[in-house]
């Protein structure tokens, strides 16, 4: 039980939720992690105010996405959501003063793929002393839907991080990303996130808001998928039951749910463009992806070939 719920990332929650049920040997490890949770998150929390504060005195507006986010916005209490990294958004104008100013905050680039700076590529990762910042230039690839980046900077929330100013997405946006980062993870995904999005969608006004823009950005089937999933988890987490049948690859995704093992690669692949939209965007994601990949393998080779010049073979 102490594996799933730290593969799933529940039991710092767990500590509160169920503090009086618990075993005590599991009692001491659930609170053991959030003391471990809150420390981590505020390591994180001090670099990403660093960094928003950086971004913005050089006229970069960020958006702090996800697990810091949701710890102030949805849990409110120390230690309770898990963080890994410090996940920012900025304008994709801005990515070159973006990169420049994490540069100068002594980050580097981690191990990226080529072409990482081209401008179809949505975000890289940045480390310094252990903690990485993924800098988004969009939520998604580019060719993966149709986000109106304009509406999700013109309803961006001002909240307060730490001692910093600092924006986050709207709760419909928020929403809609987090059932579209769902699906792009193959829904192979922690529980925390199930729990995230349904704190997110606790008003009905939300939750249909979000459904129609998760239309408009052209990521309906992740939602639908992420949605029906949460609700198969968590019954009584959203506010009204689902109607109509669901497609098979959504059945498929909340039969199989819950195990500790990766998808294999090809049931990965199957869940992905199972979720697409248009057979259009579909297109255009795999011969985008198809092209990296290519310029991935061409990248090894040319390394491997004069790695074996420079050994004279």
């Amino acid at each position: 039980m102490l594996a799933v719920a730290r593969h799933h990332r529940l039991t710092p929650l767990l500590s509160v939720v169920c503090a009086q049920t618990l075993p005590a040997p599991l009692a001491d490890a659930f609170r053991h992690d959030r003391v471990l949770t809150a420390a981590r998150n505020m390591i994180l929390g001090q670099v990403a105010e660093e960094c928003v504060r950086a971004l913005t005195e050089a006229g970069v507006p960020a958006i702090v996405l996800k697990g810091l986010d949701y710890e102030a916005r949805l849990y409110r209490a120390v230690g309770l959501r898990p963080t890994a990294d410090v996940d920012l958004l900025v304008p994709a104008a801005e990515r070159r003063r973006a990169f420049a100013v994490l540069d100068r905050l002594r980050f580097e680039p981690r191990a990226c793929a080529p072409g990482f700076d081209d401008l179809d590529y949505h975000e890289v990762a940045w480390t310094r002393a252990g903690v990485e910042v993924d800098l988004h230039i969009a939520l998604a690839p580019f060719v993966r839907g149709r986000i109106d980046y304009t509406a999700i900077w013109s309803r961006a929330r001002r909240f307060r991080l730490g001692d910093t100013d600092a924006l986050s997405l709207s709760d419909v946006h928020a929403a809609t990303f987090q059932a579209l980062h769902m699906g792009i993870d193959h829904f192979a995904v922690p529980a925390i996130y199930l729990v995230d999005l349904a704190r997110l969608l606790t008003d009905p006004a939300t939750l249909l808001d979000a459904e129609a823009t998760a239309r408009t950005w052209q990521c309906h089937g992740p939602f639908v998928t992420a949605l029906a999933l949460t609700r198969a988890l968590l019954p009584r987490s959203l506010p009204a039951p689902g109607t109509g049948s669901l497609p098979p690859w959504t059945r498929r995704v909340i039969g199989s749910y819950g195990a500790v093992a990766t998808p294999a690669r090809a049931e990965q692949l199957l869940r992905k463009f199972a979720h697409f939209d248009t057979v259009g965007t579909a297109l255009r994601y795999f011969v985008v992806q198809s092209r990296r990949n290519v310029g991935e393998l061409l990248e090894r080779s040319l390394r491997k070939r004069s790695a074996r010049q420079r050994l004279g073979l």
